[in-house]
């Protein structure tokens, strides 16, 4: 290579060679590298970081079939973001690569963060952007991101190219008309996470006072209007007026803040920092960043394996490192403490392997076993399993993927009484649980424990490492007990132990698979 195409000159504008290289080192060389360790850890397999794409991907699938649910049938709101499973959805006529594209849409996604990030801060030596770029990315877990599988490499993509106008000028003051990407992005931002909606409202309000309110006040209605549009629609499907994935994992707004405060105390200070800067060059900014960071603290969720928090996060960086320029101020003695301000969304970077190898190792079992069975079952995690169903209903227990089983166990929080899931499953004619004993202390006297399953890798993103599976009656137990005897060469013993309870009783009953598909497990 030549010494010269990533020399130390300020480069406004890189040529197509230097942006090549910079993307081949930010973006593809770690993105090779995660991978390799992935199919590593899982067998030669690949798996996303967490069960929750699973639940996109089976929403989009039903979707291209004109059916807004996981189970056919049975309407329901799952996906905390509108557009997500509406941009996977039309993808889904690929068959078998389906499962692919939320990564390769992440990819883009994460390219198109990185040409980005090397405008932003096109005023610094073009070997120094890399390296910031690539702190950065490491401290907000971007590259963590990509492999979850979910929607939060297009919302932090979008917040970059929504606040560009501002991130480009001197104290990020905006001083020229908003174009129309970035009220585009401003429009969407909400639509692919509702935490959008504390960097867009801010911003078009903002950008309103600078006297450009006829692109700002389309922005707002707009986003009133498809939010609007979108709760309308959940209503009179009978399903309230936001998903049930927000419903289901709401926190009591002091609680949250509790949380927050402590988990980014270090950030707090960054902020403090920056206020006192912009109320000095624009008070109007301020007030933008002010709200911007109350709405997160308040409304905002910490956690998700490093999702929810980060584009908060990057917002506030990108920010802070722009003032710090400005300043004239060395920006590196910041930069590098950034790794342990961010500290929990730092680590999520060594930790994409062995998260994958959860979901391999819990999740993809239960499918497989579930595919030997063919019959319906009843889960607390219902990704995987519902997007490997192949049209079998699946019962979510927790509730995203059904509102009646959702509003019966919040109903049921209080009270020592399993009832509530014996007239679900009876409803639904499941005859078979696999589920978290801990999460359901209360459980129906007619089911009879059949087997577990214990991972024994280290827990990253999994809530228990055992499973255990029930069957209703004796003559479902009989049946999982020779799905599991026949699933059971199959395991790898060193990952994860599948416990078998049932007795022989009166002899194996034939699995649904064929002896040549069981050995079709190595392409899971």
């Amino acid at each position: 290579m030549n010494n010269h195409v990533l020399d130390a000159e300020k480069t406004p504008f890189l040529s197509l060679r230097q942006e090549l290289i910079c993307h081949i080192l930010l973006v593809l060389i770690p993105f090779v590298l995660i991978s390799i360790l992935v199919m590593h850890f899982t067998d030669n397999h690949f798996i996303y970081t967490l069960d929750d794409p699973y639940i996109h991907l089976t929403l989009a699938k039903n979707i291209w079939h004109g059916f807004y649910g996981i189970n056919i049938g049975e309407v329901s709101a799952p996906s905390s973001s509108i557009l997500w499973p509406f941009l996977l959805s039309p993808f889904s006529i690929f068959g078998s690569y389906f499962e692919f594209v939320p990564l390769f849409i992440n990819l883009l996604c994460l390219a198109g963060l990185v040409h980005l990030l090397l405008l932003i801060f096109k005023d610094i030596p073009i070997k120094s952007r890399v390296l910031l770029i690539f702190i950065i990315l490491l401290s907000i877990n971007g590259y963590g991101l990509v492999f979850t599988g979910m929607e939060h490499n297009l919302q932090i993509f979008l917040i970059v190219l929504g606040v560009y106008p501002l991130y480009k000028e001197k104290w990020c003051i905006q001083t020229s008309a908003p174009p129309n990407y970035q009220m585009i992005a401003l429009v969407v931002l909400p639509m692919v996470r509702y935490e959008g909606l504390a960097i867009s409202i801010p911003i078009l309000c903002y950008l309103f006072y600078k006297g450009y309110r006829l692109k700002a006040s389309i922005g707002l209605i707009s986003i009133l209007f498809i939010l609007g549009l979108f709760s309308t629609f959940l209503y009179y499907q009978g399903l309230g007026l936001l998903p049930s994935s927000i419903t289901a994992k709401y926190i009591p707004i002091v609680s949250n803040l509790k949380v927050n405060v402590r988990q980014y105390i270090y950030l707090l200070l960054v902020i403090v920092a920056i206020e006192i800067i912009l109320w000095k060059k624009d008070p109007q900014l301020a007030l933008v960043v002010f709200f911007t960071s109350m709405l997160h603290f308040l409304f905002g969720h910490f956690g998700g394996f490093g999702r929810y928090e980060a584009y908060f996060v990057l917002f506030i960086v990108i920010l802070a490192v722009r003032l710090l320029i400005d300043l004239d101020l060395p920006i590196f003695p910041t930069v590098f403490a950034l790794p342990v301000i961010c500290y929990s969304l730092f680590l999520i970077n060594f930790l994409i392997p062995l998260a994958s190898a959860n979901i391999f190792y819990q999740q993809v079992q239960m499918a497989n076993i579930f595919r030997l069975l063919n019959d319906p079952v009843a889960v607390n995690d219902v990704g995987l399993i519902s997007f490997r169903s192949h049209g079998k209903y699946v019962l979510d227990l927790y509730g995203l993927g059904s509102t009646a089983s959702q509003k019966s166990r919040i109903a049921q929080l209080n009270r020592a009484s399993s009832d509530w899931i014996s007239d679900l499953m009876s409803k639904e004619n499941v005859k078979y649980a696999f589920i978290f004993d801990q999460w359901f202390p209360y459980k129906p006297s007619s089911w009879i424990k059949v087997g577990k399953l214990k991972v024994k890798v280290m827990r990253v993103v999994i809530t228990f490492a055992t499973v255990t599976m029930y069957a209703v009656d004796p003559i479902h137990a009989q049946k999982l007990f020779a799905a599991l005897k026949s699933y059971e060469p199959y395991i790898n013993k060193d990952k994860v132990e599948l416990i078998i309870y049932f007795g022989e009783g009166p002899g194996p009953v034939r699995p649904h698979l064929r002896k040549s598909e069981l050995h079709s497990w190595k392409r899971y």
